[in-house]
């Protein structure tokens, strides 16, 4: 599926890889998908900035949604601000959910008749079946995701 991808999608995902590594999380998730898109001067990258969310704030919210889930199991705040970061050495692979939503973006892609995947397919391809942390990421940042939706679409369309 790679090689249909743009260039800017691909560093997408490689930043998507890195933010995971960064972040010690096993695989790349969809957050980190969408935390990767918020980096670049693309149709992504400006859909979101649009909608005022940054790389910053969605890390913050990522962050907090996975304090307020361990809360949830009994594990206090403070031991996760305790807890030192665990930077993985390798690059992690994707998640069926992340590998979901880059088969998701492959379909937008064909859908509208693009041969090559942009980073607006892969934005789309998150936001049609978020999952619960990017849902949850969303309503933290007050995003609607259909807004956003239709925003990556405004700007893909701009850049043509």
């Amino acid at each position: 599926m790679f090689e249909r991808f743009a260039r800017e999608s691909r560093r997408a995902a490689i930043r998507a890889q890195d933010a995971a590594r960064r972040m010690g999380a096993e695989q790349v998730e969809p957050e980190h998908l969408l935390l990767a898109l918020s980096e670049g001067d693309d149709p992504a990258g400006r859909a979101l900035a649009e909608v005022g969310v940054n790389r910053a704030a969605i890390e913050e919210a990522i962050e907090q949604d996975l304090v307020a889930t361990l809360q949830v199991v009994g594990v206090p705040p403070s031991v996760v601000a305790s807890t030192p970061a665990y930077f993985r050495q390798d690059r992690p692979g994707f998640s069926a959910q992340a590998k979901r939503a880059l088969e998701q973006a492959l379909h937008e892609a064909v859908r509208r008749g693009d041969r090559r995947l942009g980073t607006e397919h892969v934005l789309l391809g998150v936001l049609r079946r978020p999952g619960a942390t990017v849902a949850r990421v969303l309503a933290r940042l007050d995003v609607d995701p259909e807004r956003l939706a239709a925003l990556v679409q405004v700007e893909a369309a701009a850049q043509r």
